[in-house]
């Protein structure tokens, strides 16, 4: 009896130290709940996961099987002269600033040397560059593809951007080109249409 007592106690102390989602630093955005991201409300269609780390100080990172299958980086209202991502080698490296004053044809060159540095990528290329709408107001959409060096996989990305106010929003989906990104990027496309702020 006194075995049976010391496993279940060692059990229990065992299954303490399991950490759990929120401790893992992770948060359920539920389905069809508006979420607000800084100045910006979205709404996704089905549930995601949010990182505890932020990309940037005005960012959330969601994800539904993991960052290196699927990324939903969404800044909202980056201030001029600030970093859209964090800056993590700021010597030879440097992270690319935002400018309050750039037009909408500028936006496709910074999120380029932005994306480039945050991922060190070694091929990036633009696929299509368009007009679209953030929650009313003028903005650009861009597809692109790209290769990072810890990884064989060919990647692929959206991203629609605006400038409204001075301020800078951001809504950028990746995934592998094999599978993840199509199977999730009319989702993305869906939440950059339901920005709202």
């Amino acid at each position: 009896m006194k075995r049976f007592y010391a496993l279940a106690l060692t059990l229990a102390l065992g299954m303490s130290v399991i950490p759990t989602a929120a401790q893992a630093g992770w948060k359920l955005i539920p389905a069809d709940a508006s979420v607000k991201i800084g100045t910006m409300a979205v709404t996704p269609g089905t549930d995601w996961n949010q990182a505890s780390a932020r990309p940037g100080k005005q960012g959330v990172t969601w994800t539904h099987d993991g960052f290196a299958l699927n990324r939903f980086d969404l800044f909202a209202a980056v201030p001029g002269g600030a970093t859209v991502y964090a800056d993590k080698d700021k010597k030879r490296n440097p992270m690319p600033r935002f400018e309050s004053t750039m037009m909408l044809l500028e936006l496709g060159d910074l999120f380029e040397r932005v994306f480039r540095a945050k991922e060190q990528a070694v091929e990036f290329t633009r696929d299509s560059e368009e007009p679209a709408k953030l929650s009313g107001h003028s903005a650009m959409q861009m597809r692109y593809r790209y290769i990072t060096p810890d990884s064989p996989l060919h990647r692929q990305g959206v991203v629609r951007m605006a400038v409204v106010e001075g301020r800078l929003y951001i809504l950028n989906f990746t995934g592998p080109s094999l599978h993840y990104f199509d199977d999730g990027v009319s989702e993305a496309i869906a939440i950059m249409d339901s920005a709202k702020f």
